[in-house]
């Protein structure tokens, strides 16, 4: 019996896998598709994403809210959140890499189907473990405070497209940032978002953390 041919599918002139066959990225250089970082209960993450329209309204809001309790639905715990005028940005607790992965893909598939708009995720989202009692605290004040940081300065007021004024102690969170960054924040009224509450890894440390 002759010997079996193979065919080299590596060198072939049309199709077939060969070097830099596929799609080109034609967007900014985003996230690549790596596996992700191996998670777990002890680490909150945070993670944010960006989308290809404006997002920072009271419809989308009331959106992203929606889509967190899906997400809570597959054990993913989004303890704060804010809502930016592209992007989002979370501060979330995940049990292992699974919950991560089915809570991630609930809540943004429902965000973007809520918007009906097509293709508007810009990139997968950018995910980054927080290790630490520091580099967890700097994240969340960097999301609960993040319009200052878009406004450059001019902020003076709570945003309540942030889970900030959810806080029970919200007020000594706010004053103890404002005085830290030598500005005044005015707090007004805001709807109010239910916080993730019971056996979890940031809540049971409280206020302290925060400040």
């Amino acid at each position: 019996m002759g010997k079996q041919l193979q065919l080299n599918v590596y060198k072939a002139n049309k199709g077939g896998r060969r070097p830099g066959s596929g799609r080109k990225r034609v967007h900014s250089k985003g996230v690549a598709h790596r596996v992700r970082e191996r998670v777990m209960r002890r680490t909150p993450l945070h993670i944010n994403f960006k989308y290809r329209t404006l997002i920072r309204n009271k419809f989308c809001l009331r959106l992203l809210k929606r889509a967190i309790l899906n997400a809570r639905a597959h054990g993913l715990r989004v303890m704060h959140f804010s809502l930016q005028s592209n992007h989002v940005h979370l501060i979330i607790e995940a049990a292992n890499n699974q919950v991560l992965t089915k809570g991630m893909r609930s809540l943004t598939v429902t965000f973007a189907k809520g918007l009906n708009k097509g293709r508007v995720q810009i990139e997968r989202y950018h995910l980054h473990v927080l290790r630490g009692l520091r580099e967890t605290k700097n994240a969340i004040q960097y999301v609960l405070f993040n319009q200052h940081k878009h406004e450059k300065g001019t902020y003076t007021r709570v945003d309540e497209y942030s889970s900030l004024l959810s806080l029970k102690e919200n007020r000594k969170v706010i004053q103890h940032y404002a005085q830290r960054v030598k500005i005044t924040i005015e707090i007004k009224r805001a709807e109010f978002w239910e916080l993730e509450v019971g056996r979890s890894y940031l809540s049971r440390r409280g206020l302290e953390l925060l400040t």
